[in-house]
């Protein structure tokens, strides 16, 4: 076989599976012309699309082909099934100016562990700013799901770190707040796993990390495809079935300081036309600080049938349920004296999560898509505890109960469709449209426990349930929607998008609460109101969004996004009866706009960068803020406020780009974002010009990773720069510790990991190597309130194994 230095000669090695019925396995091999393995090579039949490994293997199933190799530069191949030459009827060839864009790019991208969503994906389009954050070659505490680590190449995401080991994310973008991933349209496997999508979309549940094939984030125009939040959207993707296996099982076992261990258990395969999946996984400590004692388990099932190669259709159940006992928060007197410590414990946190859900996949035509998704959920959260200042000792006594019952159905279909402008177009463009109707119950409950909860037990039970001594509401809502896409290829470099969305929400609240009128000396209640509501909103909302790309190089391609957003009020911001804090009665919907404009690709072979400058426009903003001349501070809509920032990512592979067959490789990356969120205009003139809460100017991270064929270490420092809790800006604490400045902190984590005998994998770390003592939320309610202090420096190690039956 001849070479030229200008094209790359790749040898294939294929061996051929049979899986029964209507379906075979390809298994193979790619390796160059000095027989080393090609790793990120793609591989297509039909709909399925795989990759090649580190070690550059791959597996797809197969009907009757062909067999599609994407690969740049590719001059000569073999093919070779069974020993013989495979004609050209079953495996193709295309190079890198006929496959799609964000294909070569991920090729490219080798060991960098993100990578892009193609423009057109099954019944998806993803333009604009997107992120696929590829899990499973992520280093990292992956148990105990570090979301540090976890996010850490995604520009502009401020993370709270109030939550030990992973139970509860929060995360938010470009200024807005992280509170539970709230400010996205939190999915799993694409559809709702938040409390309630309209009246209260806070994720509770989080899927194990261990269990994740990537995390999608799209944002953007086409984030109106699945939602109006400011935030976009966030998919976890569950891994998929093997599919070359009857049987496998993986086995993850972790410990860690502070009484820590978490294991991760799946099976998974699949029989002719069954595929299959169930894990389970277990994660129990004592926590970081004092009564921080937790266990939650979760787990998974999934069942698919292949009715032929067109049709699909699968059945999934999560559950999860974790118990938690919370130390409560700090003053910041306390936390200088000694973050570790806790002034609560009877604080307990209690969720139970269940979700069902459907999909059905169908090739109309060879150019048209169809997925239908419908699910349900029937789930529940408890807070129990003394909801008092935490400058107040817990006088004991009983308890403070707030339920949480979540009632939701919903269902969503989208087609697409593919088609060319031109007959010899070669990129074809795409048409998608959809709808979805939601169907929210969400109750609130809150009163004081059960008698025999004086103490510190959990019993979960109201004292009275007839006539609750705070709140009893219901908050049903209805939603319908129905949006739609299209993305236009115009010649080779530009590409141009659409997408309109119209919403019609309504909901409504029903129920009653309590006002105590109470003696200001010897605190006795003088008298008790109780006041009845009841009303109903009803609106309808059209969103648009448009953008465009325009490919300045092979690899590189500048954008231009606009899309509107908005987010109607949820129960939490109209009636939760709390000491700390008061909500005005006349709060309303939020809604805002998003421009931005950027460019990405690659500069060389191993150098990749991604800037991009953005401008975020949020009217009618809630937030907290105290009241001038009193110690009250309201939820309220504090004003419009206006976020523009810029953020940049590069990663830099400096072994391989100057010694591209060097089997082993190092790269460092640096995410920089700055934002400037200031309030424009507000009811209250000194908030104007003032910081939005929780949003912090300046924010880095940079890492270093080196890798071979069966190791990688990887070492990495977040830095982020001081921050306020309230409008007013206020630097030093309250005495209550609600407000204040949360301070600039840099944390630094420690990762490695080694892969032997094949089937075990070795992992170890430390997080938080420095041991700083830094937090980064201060809470009103639960899980405080006051300062959250985050974990000091904490020690783990995992061992993998898996067990495989070969066909």
């Amino acid at each position: 076989m001849d070479f030229t230095a200008q094209k790359l000669s790749l040898s294939v090695l294929f061996s051929v599976l049979v899986s029964g019925c209507w379906s075979q396995n390809f298994e193979g091999t790619i390796i160059d012309q000095t027989k080393s393995p090609q790793f990120g090579i793609f591989v297509r039949c039909g709909e399925k699309t795989t990759g090649t490994d580190e070690n550059g293997k791959f597996s797809i199933p197969c009907d009757k082909g062909p067999l599609i190799i994407y690969g740049d530069q590719i001059d000569t191949l073999v093919y070779v099934l069974n020993g013989i030459v495979a004609p050209k009827t079953i495996i193709q060839v295309q190079t890198s100016e006929s496959v799609e864009e964000v294909e070569v790019r991920s090729k490219r991208l080798h060991y960098f562990d993100i990578g892009f969503i193609p423009a057109i994906k099954g019944v998806q389009i993803a333009t604009g700013t997107n992120t696929l954050i590829e899990t499973e070659r992520q280093g990292g505490a992956k148990s105990s799901a570090n979301p540090r680590e976890l996010f850490a190449k995604v520009p502009g995401l401020n993370i709270w770190e109030s939550d030990g080991a992973g139970i509860q994310m929060g995360v938010g973008g470009r200024g807005l707040s992280p509170n539970r991933a709230a400010n996205f349209n939190t999915r799993q496997n694409g559809y709702d796993i938040s409390a309630d999508a309209l009246g209260y979309p806070e994720s509770y549940y989080t899927p194990p990390l261990e269990a994740l094939q990537a995390i999608e984030i799209i944002r953007g125009s086409a984030s109106l495809q699945y939602g109006t939040q400011f935030g976009g959207l966030m998919n976890f993707i569950i891994k998929d079935p093997v599919q070359n296996s009857p049987f496998q099982f993986t086995s993850r076992n972790t410990v860690g300081n502070y009484g820590y261990f978490g294991t991760f258990n799946r099976i998974s395969g699949t029989a002719g036309r069954f595929e299959y999946q169930a894990y389970y996984q277990l994660k129990t400590g004592n926590g970081y600080r004092p009564n921080s004692d937790f266990n939650q388990q979760q787990g998974f099932v999934q069942l698919g049938y292949h009715f032929n190669e067109n049709n699909h259709i699968r059945l999934e159940y999560t559950r999860m349920t974790y118990l938690a006992k919370q130390p409560g928060g700090l003053t910041d007197k306390q936390f200088e004296e000694d973050p570790k410590q806790s002034v609560r414990d009877r604080n307990w946190f209690k969720v139970d999560w269940n979700i069902l859900a459907l999909h059905f996949d169908s090739k109309l035509s060879k150019k048209t898509f169809l997925n239908i998704r419908a699910f349900g959920m029937l789930s529940d959260r408890y807070s129990l505890g003394y909801l008092g200042k935490i400058s107040t000792a817990d006088p004991g006594g009983k308890r403070d109960l707030i339920a949480g019952n979540f009632k939701n159905t919903g269902i969503e279909a989208r087609i697409l469709r593919r088609y060319k402008l031109t007959k010899n177009q070669k990129n074809e463009s795409a048409f998608l449209v959809g709808a979805r109707y939601y169907r929210g119950q969400t109750s609130n409950l809150q009163g004081l426990a059960t008698d025999g909860n004086s103490g510190s037990k959990n019993d979960f039970r109201f004292n009275n349930t007839s006539a609750l001594e705070n709140s009893d509401f219901s908050f049903p809502s209805e939603n319908f929607a129905a949006f739609t896409d299209n993305i236009w290829f115009l010649g080779k470099r530009w590409t141009i998008n659409a997408g309109l969305r119209f919403e019609y929400i309504k909901s409504s609240a029903a129920g009653y609460y309590n006002q105590y009128a109470i003696h200001p000396l010897n605190l006795d209640t003088l008298s008790i109101s109780t006041i009845e509501s009841s009303n109903t909103i009803s609106r309808s909302i059209p969103l648009v969004g448009a953008g465009t790309s325009f490919k300045t190089g092979k690899y590189s391609n500048a954008y231009l996004n606009f899309c509107q957003n908005y987010r109607a009020v949820n129960f939490s911001d109209i009636r939760v009866a709390n000491p700390n804090i008061i909500v005005d009665s006349f709060i309303k919907d939020e809604y805002g706009n998003t421009t931005e404009l950027g460019w990405r690709g690659f500069i060389g072979k191993y150098f990749y960068t991604d800037l991009a400058v953005f401008a975020l426009f949020y009217g009618d903003k809630i937030g907290l803020a105290p009241q001038p001349n009193t110690t009250k501070k309201i939820r309220t809509n504090i004003g419009n406020a206006f976020n523009a920032g810029v953020e940049c990512f590069v990663e830099f592979d400096f072994v391989k780009a100057f010694v591209d067959s060097s089997k082993i490789g190092a790269s460092i990356f640096v995410n920089f974002s700055y934002i400037n969120a200031t309030y424009i205009s507000s009811r209250e003139k000194s908030y104007v010009g003032k910081q939005v809460e929780y949003v912090s100017p300046i924010m880095l991270k940079s890492g270093l990773k080196v890798r071979a064929k069966n190791w990688q270490v990887q070492i990495q420092g977040s830095y982020n720069s001081a921050q306020f809790s309230d409008a007013t800006n206020s630097r030093l604490g309250s005495g209550d510790a609600v407000i204040g400045e949360i301070p600039a902190y840099f944390v630094m984590d420690l990762s490695a990991r080694y892969s032997f005998r094949k089937y075990f994998q070795l992992e170890a770390g430390v997080n938080n190597l420095l041991n700083t003592s830094y937090y980064t939320r201060r809470a009103t309610a639960y899980p405080g309130p006051g300062i959250l202090p985050s974990d000091g420096i904490t020690f783990y190690g995992t061992l993998q194994f898996t067990i495989e039956v070969k066909r």
